[in-house]
C-alpha cells in the first residue's frame, strides 16, 4: 500500500475521531492531533506522514508505536495512555512523531529506541535513557520549544515534571541494575529502617524487592510482575 493511499486513510480516521462529539475520546484525540500537527510544523517542516492516534490505558509506559503496521494493517499509528497531563501528552507525541520520522526516513536499524532516537529527543530538551523513558527535562532548550509551538502555558509545569518511568530496577542478588531485562517500574522505593520487602518476579525469572506495592513489567519475557508468596 502506497504513502499516499495511507495517507488519505489515516487523514480519514483523524478527521473523522476529531469530530466525533459523542465519544469518550474526542477531546483527548483534538488535543492530541492538534500537537502532532505544530509539531511536525514547526519541528520537522511538514515532513512527518499523517498518523493515526489511538488510546489504550493498559499500557505501562505513555505511548507505544507501531512499526510496521499494527493488527489491522494501519501505519502511521501510536496509543497514548488517557492519564497524561498535558506536559506528559507534549512528550508523548514529540516521542511517537520521531518514530514516525524512523519508520518513514530512516534504516531499519536505527529504529525504537537507538543512540539516533536519543539524541533527536535531546535536541528538544528531552533526556530519555536505553529504553526511551524520559528521565530529565532541560528548561532551557525545551521551553523555548513549548514557546515556539504555542505551548507556552506549559513552561511552568517544566520544573515541576516528575518521572514516572523509571530508568531500570535493582537486582537485589547482584546490587547491579538490570538493563538486559529492560524492566519498567512506576513506583521503585527503598525503605528506610528495618527492612519488610515484598518479593516480585517475572517470568525470566528477574526478581525485585520493593516495599510498596509493584506496577511493572518486563519486556523480554512480555511477563508482568507478580507479587511472590
Amino acid at each position: 500500500m502506497g504513502y499516499q493511499v495511507i495517507g488519505g486513510i489515516n487523514k480519514a480516521i483523524q478527521e473523522n475521531a476529531r469530530a466525533s462529539a459523542d465519544w469518550k475520546h474526542q477531546l483527548k484525540a483534538d488535543r492530541a492531533y492538534s500537537i502532532y500537527g505544530a509539531v511536525n510544523e514547526q519541528l520537522f517542516q511538514e515532513t512527518l506522514p499523517s498518523v493515526v492516534i489511538g488510546f489504550d490505558d493498559r499500557l505501562k509506559k505513555s505511548g507505544e508505536y507501531y512499526f510496521e503496521g499494527d493488527n489491522i494493517s494501519l501505519y502511521h499509528h501510536f496509543d497514548i495512555r488517557t492519564d497524561l497531563t498535558d506536559l506528559e501528552l507534549f512528550i508523548a507525541i514529540v516521542h511517537n512523531a520521531i518514530h514516525a520520522q524512523q519508520n518513514v526516513y530512516k534504516a531499519k536499524g536505527t529504529w525504537y529506541h537507538s543512540k539516533d532516537f536519543a539524541e533527536s529527543m535531546q535536541q528538544y530538551g528531552i533526556q530519555v535513557n536505553e529504553l526511551g523513558n524520559t528521565v530529565s527535562l532541560d528548561p532551557t532548550v525545551l521551553e523555548p520549544t513549548l514557546i515556539r509551538l504555542g505551548l507556552a502555558h506549559l513552561a511552568p509545569d517544566v520544573l515541576d515534571f516528575d518521572v514516572v518511568e523509571a530508568v531500570v530496577a535493582i537486582n537485589p542478588n547482584t546490587g547491579e541494575q538490570v538493563t538486559q531485562s529492560k524492566v519498567i517500574i512506576t513506583t521503585p522505593s527503598k525503605p528506610k529502617g528495618k527492612s519488610k520487602l515484598k518479593k516480585w518476579s517475572c517470568a525470566c525469572p528477574v526478581n525485585v524487592r520493593v516495599a510498596t506495592n509493584l506496577t511493572a513489567y518486563c519486556t523480554t519475557c512480555d511477563s508482568d510482575f507478580e507479587e511472590q508468596f
